[in-house]
């Protein structure tokens, strides 16, 4: 990885509001001394995507004063799990946020009722979590938070993909496990 401050000079945009740093290999090292630049407080778009980045860059990023201005953040593709999405949903510096993509990191039922129930990302309009552990109760949560002009772009898996058991459902029994019978398969060597 070159040094972040190399990398800001040549992805910074010439009106300081744009920073893309896809594919750059930053990891949380990059991710902490990127959160600390002082040469990225105009910068109101934020694209950190593929970057191997964990909780500890995205914490970093979410409380650092240098993005007060950010109205969009794509950590698409990184490591960023609960406490991450938490630092996030309850960080005053990301309350200028309109769009957070998230799609394809480790963020469970947890980071999803954060968000649900952020008290400070009440500009976001677009959710992106598609391709993350997100499960019943985090989508339901976000499914109710999605109402006037909060959240009006939700983008998650769909419920009906993961096969759910009620509680007061009945469970199968099975006794006796030799009582089960696998199925017969026919050998194709057997014709003739």
């Amino acid at each position: 990885m070159a040094s972040v401050e190399y990398l800001i000079k040549q992805f910074l945009s010439e009106d300081k509001k744009v920073l893309d740093l896809s594919n750059q290999v930053l990891g949380d090292k990059g991710a902490v001394l990127l959160a600390k630049s002082k040469h990225l407080k105009r910068v109101k778009r934020l694209t950190l995507a593929n970057n191997n980045i964990s909780d500890e860059g995205a914490i970093a990023i979410a409380n650092s004063e240098q993005f007060k201005k950010l109205i969009e953040l794509d950590f698409y593709g990184n490591v960023i799990s609960d406490d991450g999405v938490k630092a996030i949903a309850e960080s005053p510096s990301m309350s200028n946020l309109k769009k957070l993509n998230l799609y394809g990191n480790l963020v469970e039922d947890e980071g999803a009722i954060a968000i649900a129930e952020s008290k400070v990302l009440l500009k976001l309009r677009y959710l992106f979590l598609t391709s993350n552990r997100i499960r019943k109760l985090g989508i339901e949560a976000l499914e109710e938070a999605k109402c006037g002009t909060r959240l009006c772009h939700l983008h998650l898996d769909n419920l009906e993909d993961f096969i759910y058991q009620d509680d007061d459902e009945d469970d199968v029994q099975i006794d006796n496990w030799d009582e089960l019978e696998p199925p017969v398969i026919e050998s194709l060597d057997d014709e003739g």
